[in-house]
């Protein structure tokens, strides 16, 4: 009699197995296609390359659905512009932004030799951030 209970017990061990190892596949997968980190050293800023600083706090709506719509650019502008953010919760972030009078959900825009070239406050959409970006850097209005 114990045989015919342990049968469904291994099996029940076997699903419970290979669910986990799926759920586990399923996550990495989401995971590995999330858009990668953003660079918070803003010392860069200033070295050769095209820089848009989002000033984030990650606690305002606000601020995080700015960096949604400005992460469809990132891949567009890769090795054009580097995207970099200002954590408004660390005290590097904090600095950057008092330093640039800038409050979250604040894009700032430098030239490659670090002059400030624009700033824009507020959500903005992915097209009127594309525009920003192609006319501030002097780009090709098509870069997608």
């Amino acid at each position: 009699m114990q045989n015919n209970v342990a049968a469904p017990r291994k099996k029940s061990q076997l699903t419970n197995v290979l669910m986990l190892v799926f759920i586990l596949a399923v996550l990495g997968t989401v995971l590995w296609n999330l858009p990668r980190g953003y660079s918070t050293d803003l010392a860069q800023i200033g070295k050769g390359q095209n820089v848009v600083v989002l000033v984030h706090d990650h606690y305002l709506v606000n601020s995080t659905r700015l960096m949604e719509n400005l992460n469809p650019l990132r891949a567009d502008y890769a090795g054009v512009v580097e995207f970099m953010v200002a954590d408004l919760q660390v005290p590097e972030g904090q600095a950057f932004a008092k330093v640039h009078n800038a409050e979250a959900t604040t894009l700032l825009f430098f030239a490659p030799d670090g002059t400030p070239l624009g700033r824009v406050q507020g959500v903005q959409e992915t097209t009127a951030l594309r525009d920003m970006v192609n006319q501030l850097f002097h780009l090709p209005t098509p870069v997608r």
